[in-house]
């Protein structure tokens, strides 16, 4: 099958292109002319430029397309203005979902993310697809909100009868390449003295992203999945202190761990902020206040769906999946030179 991934440079679209390819299809890889395709040279998928944002250089991407799994997206939750997030998630969207319908793609594969459903995926019940998704607008939703278009966009092609589309709502992902959770929790959990801002212990709904890579390929593949939405979600509550202590054990080595008030975190974080945008940073910077509210919002989201339909659910354990990132961390700072390894980890 002749495949095209957006987002190949990234975190989940890498991955999904190494699925493909093991899987013996025919992978495009969409990425832009100032990505960083290091990575991607390393794999056999036929390399095409375009961006998301430019429907003109879509069209010659897609042509012979059988089936396009779209991850291209900003991913820096509160970091970053509406314009942003609106022109490479929604207008991105769009411009890929008209460009596959002209082509004649069979099948289009839209990743989103569980947090449209704002507020309601953050208790101690955890969301279904057909939960409501009730996201307020404010700069620390952004990402949510513009997530939450984009669905509506596809839905809206689907329902028209102008692209048969599925979707996943991935929940919390982390492994190799990983430039948010994973990298973040493993560097703080590599200090010995590990400060906690307040004393929640949000639940999390945690999938390794090779495994969120095959429930990709899955749902992308299966003709019941056509029009359908599906969490991608483990079979059993995690609280993110659970993760954070699976990521400790994996480094190895004693830590004194300590509670402070919420509020000095926040103010760090606001202070961190004021100083990249100061220096006029681009990169979000490593603590933010979006960040440090989402580790104590949670993110939960039932995943029944996908095994009942599909009969997916994961099977790597948190314990080997942390295993396994702290091993491809150690090996990829062992090979590289220490400027080279900064841009590769996007520290």
């Amino acid at each position: 099958m002749r495949t095209l991934v957006t987002g190949a440079t990234g975190f989940l679209g890498s991955h999904i292109v190494e699925r493909l390819l093991a899987q013996g299809h025919e992978v495009h890889a969409l990425a832009r002319r100032t990505s960083d395709l290091s990575h991607l040279r390393t794999t056999s998928a036929a390399i095409v430029f375009g961006d998301v944002e430019d429907y003109d250089s879509l069209v010659p991407a897609l042509r012979g397309i059988d089936v396009v799994y779209h991850a291209a997206a900003r991913v820096t939750p509160g970091w970053g203005s509406w314009k942003q997030f609106r022109a490479s998630i929604v207008e991105g969207t769009e411009n890929m979902l008209r460009a596959s319908a002209v082509a004649g793609v069979s099948r289009f594969l839209h990743v989103s993310t569980g947090s449209v459903h704002g507020k309601a995926c953050e208790g101690a019940v955890p969301a279904t697809e057909s939960t409501p998704c009730e996201v307020e607008f404010c700069p620390d939703t952004y990402y949510d909100c513009a997530k939450l278009e984009a669905e509506k966009i596809a839905f809206d092609y689907h329902n028209k009868g102008k692209l048969p589309v599925s979707m996943i709502r991935i929940a919390t992902v982390y492994g190799p390449r990983d430039r948010l959770l994973a990298d973040r929790v493993y560097r703080h959990m590599s200090t010995r003295i590990i400060f906690w801002p307040g004393r929640a212990n949000p639940r999390y709904s945690i999938v390794h992203v090779t495994e969120a890579a095959d429930f990709a390929v899955l749902a992308a593949t299966s003709d019941i999945a056509a029009g359908r939405v599906y969490n991608v979600a483990p079979p059993h509550e995690i609280r993110f202190r659970d993760f954070a202590a699976a990521m400790i054990k994996a480094i190895g080595g004693p830590r004194v761990q300590v509670t402070i008030p919420y509020a000095l975190g926040y103010i760090w974080c606001a202070l961190m902020e004021g100083w990249s945008r100061l220096r006029n940073v681009q990169e979000m910077p490593y603590l933010t206040r979006s960040g440090l509210r989402f580790l104590n919002r949670g993110l939960y989201l039932d995943g029944t769906r996908a095994r009942e339909e599909l009969g997916w659910e994961p099977r790597l354990s948190m314990e080997e999946g942390t295993r396994l990132y702290v091993q491809w961390r150690r090996d990829h700072q062992k090979i590289c030179l220490p400027a080279e390894c900064v841009h590769s980890l996007g520290q």
